[in-house]
């Protein structure tokens, strides 16, 4: 692909083992401008030096990485260790990084270039409490931003509670001031990642390419935690819909409200699905409506992904593996 045709991207993570994979994807198929840390997965400490590790793995030393929040807006951080390893990426020891952190707070570093330009899609593959700070410091950033694509939430239950996603559920607070900021969103939750396996033989497969970024694959596929053929790369998943949309095959525009309150709901995505003929639009979205006439909904704020190819994932990953080790 030629550079002109990467599309410029800023993406904010807490790099755990999907983010690493999915950073692998958007560092050699899109144009990244930089890459923020926030505390989630792990803490900040872990998530930037991660960052960085997996960029010099890439060999994209040019893309700056930026620390911004080591915590929640309102709440302690609660992280993932128990999913990606005191570490975060599992299993595997991650060096001191010769790539070097930003000066700069992730933030400033956010409203500098949204003021500066308006071209480049936010990818949000973490808690949004570095996006909701910047919002709140300059406001005029919801006219620049043009799109954010978040890996967060889901249309049908949660992973860090039975309601909530964990990166929403994270920072509640912050994933509200974005979600109602008016910039348009695209929403890749729980309900289209665990669509997406990541089973042994395709970790065969990426242990058979020979570059060193493919070898960190190959390391994160071993290194995921949970139980073989039942576990999911979700950021990956996330960044598939900008690098490869087929991989994408549907998605619907609903109205989707943040739950900051609730003592069982806190965190979650509360989807608007009455304007769809079922309660579980990935599945059943053609079901014939019960009632006459069907309820309108409210107004369409995000479009959500719902139905994942497998097949176009994995061959879409595999190709930009390959990728590395070309001159």
């Amino acid at each position: 692909m030629a550079e002109m045709e990467k599309k410029p991207v800023i993406i904010d993570c807490d790099t755990g083992v999907d983010d690493a994979l999915a950073l692998l994807l958007c560092l050699k198929r899109l144009d990244v401008v930089g890459i923020t840390a926030v505390g989630g997965n792990v803490g900040l400490a872990a998530t930037q030096r991660n960052t960085r590790f997996v960029v010099e793995t890439a060999g994209r030393m040019d893309v700056p990485v930026y620390a911004g929040y080591d915590r929640p807006m309102l709440v302690p951080l609660h992280d993932a260790s128990y999913v990606h390893g005191a570490g975060g990426l599992g299993d595997i020891e991650v060096p001191e990084p010769t790539k070097a952190l930003e000066k700069q707070h992730a933030v400033d570093f956010l409203i500098d270039t949204y003021m500066a330009r308006d071209d480049v899609t936010l990818i949000t593959l973490a808690p949004l409490t570095n996006i909701a700070h910047a919002l709140l410091k300059e406001p005029k950033l919801a006219k620049r931003i043009p799109e954010i694509l978040c890996m967060g939430g889901s249309t049908v239950g949660g992973n860090a509670t039975p309601a909530a996603e964990f990166n929403i559920f994270v920072d509640p607070e912050a994933a509200k001031i974005v979600f109602e900021s008016g910039i348009p969103i695209r929403m890749v939750g729980l309900n289209l990642t665990r669509q997406q396996v990541a089973n042994q033989e395709m970790g065969e497969r990426v242990a058979a390419i020979q570059n060193p970024a493919a070898r960190l694959a190959a390391q994160l596929y071993r290194g995921r935690r949970g139980k073989p053929g039942r576990d999911s790369f979700c950021d990956a998943c996330a960044v598939m819909w900008m690098i490869d949309a087929s991989v994408i095959t549907r998605s619907a525009k609903m109205h989707v409200t943040i739950e900051t309150k609730g003592e069982f709901t806190r965190g979650m995505t509360v989807c608007d699905l009455r304007p769809f003929k079922a309660n579980r639009p990935e599945v059943d979205i053609e079901r014939e409506w019960l009632f006459d006439p069907m309820p309108k909904g409210q107004d369409p704020n995000v479009e959500v992904a719902l139905e994942l190819d497998q097949a176009a994932f994995d061959r879409t990953l595999l190709a930009v593996l390959e990728e590395y080790g070309q001159a």
